[in-house]
């Protein structure tokens, strides 16, 4: 993939999802309830609730370690564990469990962007190449951000959560840039800022809450909204043309 024609050093501008660009507690919250009415109304038989679920998460790691970093495929088998456990056939299971993980991931995707996100991420994309980097499993294409984003990579895919440098290697990869010609803009300071630093990115953290900084994270820039982004990332373009000459 060939980055756009950047004004700047900078050709792209990769983007962690939830917390970033939407507030992920309430919305899982909301998920999880819409998934519960749906357990006890399709599967009245089910002596597992979701927060009862929970119990059986640290005997289906044991038994599948390799769903550690598969957040939607752990879920799904976690329900089908629980309804197996119900005296539930095993086919039933596996459609059960297909058939409620379908209304977690609808419920899932029904975000409430902050206000500031999309007129933003347009804004960018005129002038840089914009992806996503998400340790969740959101889908770009089931949010509507296709048309922004011209790549998304999740741990799901390359096998490793941040702060691992999996996801930060096949982005720069995908784009053919280089660590320095990338931004990286997260809400969180270890997983997502200073996992970028390590990967050798420029980092850019969203601090929303005004919360202190972290001794072991070193954001390049700090921002309070996502409006702010434009600035910022001319900023860091300003000091990085400065340096090089």
């Amino acid at each position: 993939m060939t980055a756009k024609s950047s004004p700047g050093p900078i050709k792209v501008i990769a983007f962690d999802l939830d917390d970033t660009l939407w507030e992920m507690r309430p919305l899982l919250l909301k998920a999880e309830e819409r998934l519960n009415e749906f357990l006890g109304r399709a599967f009245p038989r089910l002596r597992y609730d979701v927060v009862s679920m929970r119990e059986l998460r640290h005997e289906l790691l044991a038994e599948k370690p390799e769903l550690a970093h598969r957040i939607t495929a752990f879920r799904q088998c976690l329900i089908q564990k629980a309804m197996i456990k119900s005296a539930m056939t095993e086919a039933q299971a596996q459609s059960g469990a297909q058939q409620a993980m379908s209304v977690f991931l609808d419920a899932r995707h029904d975000v409430r962007f902050f206000d500031d996100v999309i007129a933003t991420l347009r804004q960018l994309s005129d002038h840089y190449l914009l992806g996503s980097l998400t340790n969740g499993n959101a889908d770009i294409r089931r949010l509507g951000l296709e048309d922004l984003f011209s790549f998304s990579f999740s741990a799901e895919e390359v096998g490793a959560r941040k702060p691992a440098p999996d996801l930060f290697h096949k982005a720069l990869a995908h784009t053919g840039v280089n660590a320095k010609e990338m931004v990286y803009v997260g809400d969180d300071p270890v997983q997502d800022v200073a996992a970028a630093n390590q990967a050798g990115l420029f980092s850019v953290w969203v601090n929303r809450a005004g919360d202190p900084p972290v001794p072991e994270s070193e954001p390049h820039a700090i921002i309070s909204c996502l409006g702010e982004l434009p600035e910022a990332v001319e900023g860091i373009e300003k000091a990085l043309t400065q340096h090089r000459q």
